[in-house]
């Protein structure tokens, strides 16, 4: 199994004996959907949620990787529109 965040594969996790008791990860929210490694847990994870607990904040139930994925969605489409804009626009003045 991969990591959503960093997409290394997911560590196991052992008992004293050396018994794999655990492969499926970390809980990744609030930074994505899905299974996280420990590093990313430990360095990514944990940080965002004790950071969204310090400020007062409630836990956002949308993971912040697919709010940043269609944000930059919704900026590459205003951006298109935008020259198609400045594009009709230059075109009225030449005429």
């Amino acid at each position: 199994m991969k990591c959503c965040i960093c997409t290394s594969e997911i560590d196991k996790q052992y008992t004293p004996q050396g018994e794999c008791y655990w492969d499926q990860g970390h809980n990744a929210m609030p930074l994505a959907n899905g299974r996280c490694c420990t590093k990313c847990n430990d360095t990514e994870v944990i940080p965002m949620r004790m950071a969204f607990i310090a400020s007062g904040r409630p836990m956002p139930t949308i993971a912040i990787k697919d709010i940043l994925k269609e944000q930059r969605k919704a900026r590459a489409l205003a951006k298109v529109s935008l020259k198609a804009i400045t594009k009709e626009v230059n075109e009225r003045k030449k005429k």
